[in-house]
């Protein structure tokens, strides 16, 4: 078969198909999503169990296929000798009592003497195996769609391409994680936000609330396009959520083909809790970069007031997750950092981080986010970018100018009517990066420059900008624009008393 793709025996794995089709990622995603809905019981299985399994498997069969290499390119199996083949020949009672002996032990936190098991001890920490009832379809997922292929054989890209997609068409159970705040930011956002931070090659890029990794891989394919060869710690991330370090890492792993050997670069841990930007896997590595999409709601979840003795203010997740940033990189590291309006125009600790931030870093540019973009019901979301600077001997604030995008007004977007794309930023990335370079941005209907005194002079230091737009469509936006926001605060209104009405007594 062309390229040593396909089944171990070189045989097709689909008669008629070009090696080329079928190794591409999204054939790769359809392959599997094919066998979820007509070989699993999708009532029994979530989308994003299935999904979980797969990696667990990719995992495996990946460990065992790099020990079966050639002395010098071979790597000691994480797992113990002989896992994945002894997998293939169970079934019933038997495969569920070896694969779960199995995670348990991948799983274990006790890593005292083993170094080589700390990324495995993410994928599979708290790792929960289908039911008894599932083995056949377990047996079946093992036996006809990771056991017969050479997966080392597949481009990187794809692979993770694949599992990407995967984890994108799961967006509606990530979604339903309200307590931990989860949800998954487009790519065509985290394209754009790469672009106009410069990530390059030589970055340390880092997302203190990582979920399942998609900023980070955003940034690893930025880095990528510049140099083919990056450091083991060009990426850390960490999560509160045990669910979501795994997939964090699954996804890091099969983009990057990184060692499974390899220090974790996704640790389990309450970012908001330590006076460092991301808990890292190595001393004295310094972080250039730092991406952020914090929960904007956790329900039942509050941030702990007193966790931390550097903070300006005490407030929301995503005011703490702004200034714990804006506090920890050190100078010269570049962020972006995903806000509601809320924090944009509120007071308390709100207007108290503004200000700070103001005066502290150089907050250079604003991009109102379309709405429809994430499944936030009546949230309006932007990203501020700033760069981490020093204090100025004159007490001057270390912001000069704030540079606000209107890509709002007049758009909305949602994943499936119209989904957003790589070109709908395109004139962003342009307004922020002119040719001649930064100094040369102008202003536009949608661009507008606001100096830093005028910003200070505001009340509470607000920073609800708007762009040259804003008049032509009304203060409210377009008449389609408020027709989703009361859709949105309807179904808002229906969650809540839904929530009202399960606590009452009776019948």
């Amino acid at each position: 078969m062309a390229n040593g793709l396909g089944r171990g025996n070189g045989a097709s794995a689909a008669a008629g198909v070009p090696a080329e089709r079928l190794w591409k990622g999204e054939a790769i995603a359809e392959r599997f999503w094919k066998f979820y809905r007509e070989g699993t019981n999708t009532r029994a299985i979530t989308r994003l169990q299935f999904v979980e399994h797969v990696g667990y498997l990719l995992f495996l069969k990946l460990d065992h296929e790099r020990s079966q290499r050639s002395a010098r390119f071979a790597h000691p199996p994480v797992a113990p000798a002989g896992a994945w083949p002894d997998l293939a020949l169970l079934s019933g009672d038997a495969l569920h009592t070896r694969l779960a002996l199995l995670m348990d032990d991948l799983g274990n936190q006790d890593l005292t003497g083993r170094p080589d098991r700390q990324t495995a001890s993410v994928v599979f920490r708290d790792a929960q195996l289908w039911g008894l009832d599932r083995m056949a379809e377990l047996n079946k997922l093992i036996v006809e769609q990771i056991g017969p292929y050479r997966w080392l054989a597949v481009p990187q890209a794809e692979l993770g391409h694949a599992f990407s997609r995967m984890l994108r068409d799961c967006r509606d159970d990530i979604d339903l994680k309200i307590e931990t705040g989860q949800t998954l930011t487009p790519l065509p956002v985290l394209n754009a936000l790469t672009k106009v931070l410069g990530v390059g090659s030589e970055d340390i890029v880092i997302d203190p609330a990582c979920g399942t990794g998609t900023t980070l891989i955003a940034a690893y394919n930025a880095m990528l396009a510049a140099n083919r060869q990056l450091a083991p710690t060009a990426l850390a991330g960490a999560d509160l959520d045990a669910q979501m370090c795994r997939l964090s890492m699954l996804n890091i792993l099969l983009h990057t083909g990184r060692p499974f050997a390899a220090p974790a670069p996704i640790q389990l841990a309450d970012t908001l809790k330590r006076k460092v930007p991301v808990v890292r896997s190595g001393p004295g590595i310094a972080p250039t970069v730092a991406i952020c999409n914090p929960p904007f709601k956790s329900n039942g979840v509050q941030p702990d007031a007193t966790m931390r003795d550097d903070f300006w203010a005490y407030g929301d997740f995503p005011t703490n997750f702004l200034q714990h940033l804006a506090i920890t990189l050190p100078q010269g590291a570049r962020a972006a950092v995903f806000v509601p309006d809320g924090v944009l125009f509120g007071g308390g600790a709100a207007a108290a981080v503004r200000q700070n931030l103001l005066r502290n870093c150089d907050v250079h540019t604003l991009l109102r986010l379309p709405t429809g973009l994430f499944h936030r019901k009546g949230v309006k979301s932007n990203i501020l970018f700033f760069t981490k600077s020093a204090p100025k001997p004159s007490g001057e604030p270390a912001t000069k100018d704030l540079w606000v995008y209107d890509a709002r007004t007049g758009n909305h977007h949602t994943d499936t009517g119209n989904p957003v794309t790589e070109t709908d930023f395109d004139d962003f990335v342009t307004s922020c990066l002119p040719a001649e370079g930064v100094a040369a941005r102008t202003e536009s209907k949608r661009f507008r420059r606001y100096p830093v005194a005028e910003l200070l002079a505001r009340p509470k230091t607000s920073l609800d900008l708007k762009a040259h737009l804003a008049p032509e469509l009304g203060e409210f936006g377009s008449p389609k624009e408020i027709a989703f926001e009361v859709a949105d605060r309807l179904d808002e209104a229906a969650a809540y008393f839904r929530q009202v009405a399960e606590a009452l007594p009776g019948q």
